[in-house]
């Protein structure tokens, strides 16, 4: 179960290899030095310091109160971060004013065309413009929008010009419409069981149950795709991105279908959970989730949440909902909220986590079998306050 990656990107987003004659030339130039080899010579402090660079870990933590108030006062002795519960010593400290520092943090409203079925893309269509529009003054971090619709990335430049990150929106979201497979719960269960029974598809085709189940596979490969290009982006671009998703998720490979893949093909979806998680680490995103649509909560409550949110330290011990977005989302730092009857509000409450945030840096101890999952932890020396940041990482060898 590899995934194509070839999502294309339009404006911003720019394309991570090139075409025509320029990869030509560059090809050549290559195997022309793969005739002549030369030894590079690295230093020792240069070896150590690239062994450093891919075992280093940033964790963005967010500190609250029980009012939900940012801890501003807090200083490097006060925390303690648990890797795979033993304690790390930090190599790095800094606490983030977003506010005063405000292109500490990229933001990045994504609009879900892909997933999302005609109702709830209106409804979210509609809370984003009013988000954008609800104000004359700048957007209070550089942000960009990007719609993720037909297979492709649109997205306008990251800035703070509330007109202009409005005025992308307006033409990107002209004339849209859904690409939502049915049947519209976000699983694959009963696409894979309609057989010829046959199902509709939002966009108005008639979809057979083995079409349907064909559309569902494609949109959940393409929409981890779509994240890992982004995440792969803004690793390009440095710092910290808060990419917030607006749709319900890509759908899910059912239980009865996943158990049927060779184990060859569960090392292979075993082998994207690790990279699309390891790109959002590397990239700092904090990934959350925000939907309107009310089948939200019973999607999350028919989720084996608990055993997925823990990580998959193997490709046996992976499960279909290892890839969700309500599970990706948490093991960033973020939150989700499935089922929003104010999307207006909630986009503004997301972004709270770019107001104050601590940077914490650690080094890793290189894995000794392959890549291995660790679970993280930060405690703060106070009692009575709310502390959220990863909760895994793989690490390398």
């Amino acid at each position: 179960m590899r995934f194509d990656r070839r999502i294309r990107f339009c404006l911003a987003l720019r394309p991570r290899s090139l075409t025509g004659a320029p990869v030509i030339l560059a090809l050549a130039a290559q195997i022309a030095v793969a005739q002549y080899p030369t030894l590079k010579t690295r230093t020792k402090e240069e070896r150590e310091r690239q062994f450093q660079d891919s075992h280093r870990i940033t964790l963005n933590v967010q500190v609250t109160d029980d009012a939900g108030k940012p801890v501003t006062d807090l200083d490097a002795k006060d925390f303690t971060i648990l890797d795979n519960h033993q304690p790390r010593k930090l190599a790095a400290f800094h606490a983030i004013d977003g506010e005063a520092m405000n292109d500490a943090t990229e933001v990045i409203i994504l609009l879900d065309a892909v997933n999302s079925t005609t109702p709830a893309l209106e409804a979210e269509k509609n809370g984003i413009f009013k988000y954008l529009a609800r104000s004359h003054s700048a957007l209070p971090y550089p942000t960009a929008f990007v719609l993720w619709s037909n297979g492709h990335l649109k997205a306008s430049g990251a800035t703070r010009d509330r007109n202009a990150v409005g005025r992308a929106f307006v033409s990107a979201t002209k004339n849209l419409r859904s690409n939502a497979c049915a049947p519209a719960d976000g699983s694959m269960v009963e696409a894979a069981e309609t057989g010829a029974a046959g199902t509709r598809g939002e966009n108005g085709s008639g979809l057979q149950g083995a079409d349907a189940a064909n559309c569902l596979q494609v949109h959940f490969k393409d929409s981890l795709a779509a994240l890992d290009g982004i995440a792969q982006q803004q690793l390009a671009i440095g710092g910290r991105t808060i990419l917030i998703w607006v749709g319900p998720g890509w759908p899910l490979v059912s239980d009865a279908a996943f158990h049927q893949l060779t184990p060859n093909s569960r090392k292979n979806f075993f082998d994207e959970i690790v990279t699309v998680l390891h790109d959002l680490r590397a990239a700092q995103v904090t990934l959350d989730a925000v939907s309107p649509r009310d089948f939200g909560q019973e999607k999350l409550a028919n989720m084996n949440l608990p055993s997925a949110s823990a990580g998959a330290p193997s490709p046996e011990s992976a499960v279909p909902d290892s890839l969700a977005l309500p599970v990706l989302a948490p093991q960033t730092g973020g939150r989700v909220i499935a089922s929003s009857t104010d999307v207006v509000a909630d986009l503004a409450k997301l972004l709270d986590d770019a107001d104050w945030y601590y940077a914490l840096s650690f080094s890793s101890p290189p894995a000794q079998n392959g890549v291995e999952l660790r679970s993280l932890e930060v405690k703060v020396n106070r009692p009575a306050l709310n502390i959220r940041t990863m909760t895994c990482y793989y690490t390398e060898p």
